[in-house]
């Protein structure tokens, strides 16, 4: 995985590798009744937020309780 180098080793040591896009990350890691089960409106939020974090930081996470693996998670959007 190629990385921005200013990315910390704890996020780069968390990062899933099984998600092409943001999207898929949110879909496939977060707990359903915390994101798709509070409705449309609180999903856009919630994808929208992680769209932020990739813009501030390159990265985005999700803690141990709002994920299905119960530690936590981030992606980091492959660069070319």
């Amino acid at each position: 995985m190629e990385t921005n180098n200013s990315i910390p080793k704890w996020v780069i040591s968390s990062a899933v590798t099984d998600c092409n896009d943001v999207y898929k990350f949110a879909y496939r890691y977060r707990k359903p009744d915390r994101f798709t089960g509070r409705g449309k409106e609180n999903e856009q939020a919630i994808i929208q937020g992680h769209l932020d974090d990739i813009a501030r930081h390159g990265y985005t996470s999700k803690a141990h309780h709002d994920n299905i693996a119960g530690k936590i998670l981030t992606y980091i959007p492959q660069t070319n």
